[in-house]
């Protein structure tokens, strides 16, 4: 009889023992300690908070960028150009964004505020690294602004950047009477001539077109169309094109001088 006291004294006392619960956040299977965080799909930051009587809550503090960088809630990080921006919205809801930062370099590896010339084009990196069309550049380094017309040489040249995006510098149709351009720039009207270079003879044609009529000799009057001569005494006076150029040169009868 005793022995059977004696048990149930024992299981009295088992029954009785107490068990300690861990306090802390339960969340996907895992235990977190009060201010303890963690990262949760490598795209929130997210912090455990125990209150005094022992209820506890999960709150997301921050988002991640790709690259593993903290963006507090409701704050902007910049990295590498970009702005990364953590949102709360509606009910509670988080969301990272990101943005091309006022001094970010173009995708082209230009720096912000570099300009550059490709071709015959002008171009600046401007805010947020966008690449912006300034003008054009002629092949003598003049510039032409984007939606200008200006006249070089003797063409009205006009630089433009289309509706499409695709830029382009050309020249504007001549009137049939425009004046002709010569060396160092001079202006002759049209149905003009005049002498470049001592010895050659040009002609102001329809639509500014400059023409060399031939070579001419002063001293003796002779005026030699391209690819003829002229002879006066002993002397014969060449004008000729070869190679793309003009030439003028004498040689006496017998040969050149």
């Amino acid at each position: 009889m005793k022995y059977l006291i004696l048990s149930v004294l024992l299981a009295g006392a088992a029954f009785s023992e107490e068990v300690k619960v861990e306090q802390g956040c339960r969340y996907k299977g895992n235990i977190y300690k009060n201010a303890e965080t963690w990262t949760e799909k490598d795209a929130f930051k997210m912090k455990c908070i125990v209150e005094p009587n022992g209820s506890w809550r999960t709150e997301v503090t921050g988002c991640m960028t790709p690259s593993g960088l903290e963006v507090p809630v409701n704050s902007t990080v910049e990295e590498k150009g970009m702005d990364w921006i953590c949102e709360s919205g509606a009910e509670g809801s988080i969301a990272l964004k990101q943005k091309r930062n006022k001094m970010a370099d173009c995708a082209n590896g230009h720096k912000n505020g570099e300009k550059w010339v490709e071709s015959s084009f002008e171009f600046e990196c401007g805010e947020g690294g966008v690449q912006k069309f300034l003008g054009c550049v002629t092949p003598t380094g003049e510039k032409i602004a984007d939606g200008e017309i200006k006249e070089v040489s003797g063409n009205k040249l006009e630089c433009k950047m289309h509706a499409n995006g695709t830029v382009a510098l050309g020249a504007l149709p001549k009137e049939q009477n425009a004046e002709c351009v010569g060396k160092d720039d001079v202006k002759h009207p049209h149905g003009s001539t005049w002498v470049e270079n001592v010895m050659f003879e040009y002609e102001c044609k329809d639509y500014g077109q400059k023409a060399i009529k031939g070579c001419i000799v002063k001293e003796q009057g002779l005026q030699i169309p391209i690819g003829e001569t002229r002879e006066a005494g002993n002397t014969v006076f060449h004008c000729e094109v070869k190679d793309g150029s003009y030439r003028f040169y004498t040689s006496n009868k017998a040969g050149r001088f």
